[in-house]
């Protein structure tokens, strides 16, 4: 567990605010069309863009979109509605494609014997 303490560190702040907006969705009413907006449009914006920014700065660590998926999965059990379970799986992945492009620019700026540091 030391040994994955200094991976560990850097992402809390991620989960802390990535958990902060998953659970404002019990708050909201499932059959508005705020709830659909949150969930098809906030919420994949938010973790491709947090996922991005985490990438750019620590590059590529397998269990940051795993921990984005499995953070979902509380405030579904609160709204009751396991069809939209899938969102968990979506969320996870949009992390992943956000900071594998992330880590990706990481790598080509870290590369780039042009670019100074």
């Amino acid at each position: 567990m030391k040994k994955n303490l200094p991976l560990l560190i850097p992402v809390l702040p991620y989960l802390i605010m990535t958990s902060l907006i998953f659970f404002i969705l019990p708050t909201l009413e499932p059959n508005s069309r705020y709830f659909s907006f949150f969930m098809l449009l906030i919420i994949p914006v938010y973790c491709f863009v947090s996922a991005f920014i985490y990438g750019l700065k620590n590059g590529n660590v397998g269990f940051y979109p795993i921990f984005m998926g499995i953070i979902f999965l509380p405030p579904m059990f609160l709204i009751i509605e396991m069809k939209s379970l899938i969102y968990g799986g979506i969320y996870g992945t949009v992390a992943l494609l956000g900071m594998c492009l992330g880590s990706l620019l990481k790598k080509r700026k870290d590369d780039d014997p042009d670019s100074e540091k």
